[in-house]
């Protein structure tokens, strides 16, 4: 049984990253498929490049998520490595709570988008997809960072606790 939690709690903490990489894959072979068939039997496959640009938006939006599980982004830490105690808190505080109010701003217009594009019945030009379907890439990333930034934040002080025991 403690396998199987393993297993799941796996893959709810690389939740992003196997989806990137499963919507990486697919994105490489439709494009290789639709290079070959051009200049093989000069069949153009349109619709490849509609589907591998939606699985653009929703990779790098994903990943974006995926980045504050380590605070692996790129950053300016000349000044903020510079603090100490006290500033340092109210450092990190500022900037969990920058980072939550933007993302809480596209949750919000995020979903707002999604539900609009679903009244309107919005497809895409060629696979006629519903557009709602790629505009949701930005609300969830919105979810999924704020989550991902609090887990870092979290496992960070407990590391901290248990150090200064």
């Amino acid at each position: 049984m403690d396998t199987k939690k393993g297993i799941l709690r796996n893959f709810i903490n690389n939740f992003e990253e196997y989806l990137c990489s499963i919507a990486l894959i697919i994105m490489v072979i439709v494009t290789f498929v639709n290079v070959f068939s051009r200049k093989i039997s000069w069949i153009n496959l349109s619709f490849s490049q509609e589907l591998v640009t939606t699985m653009f938006v929703w990779v790098c939006c994903l990943a974006a998520a995926s980045a504050f599980k380590d605070d692996s982004h790129m950053g300016f830490s000349f000044l903020t490595d510079k603090l100490k105690n006290g500033a340092k808190r109210l450092h990190t505080l500022f900037r969990i709570i920058i980072i939550s109010l933007n993302y809480l701003i596209w949750v919000f217009w995020g979903f707002i988008m999604v539900i609009r594009q679903y009244e309107y019945g919005l497809k895409t030009g060629v696979l006629e997809m519903p557009s709602w379907l790629i505009g949701l890439a930005i609300p969830l990333s919105g979810i999924f960072s704020i989550v991902r930034l609090l887990q870092f934040e979290y496992k960070k002080n407990k590391i901290k606790e248990v150090a200064n025991q």
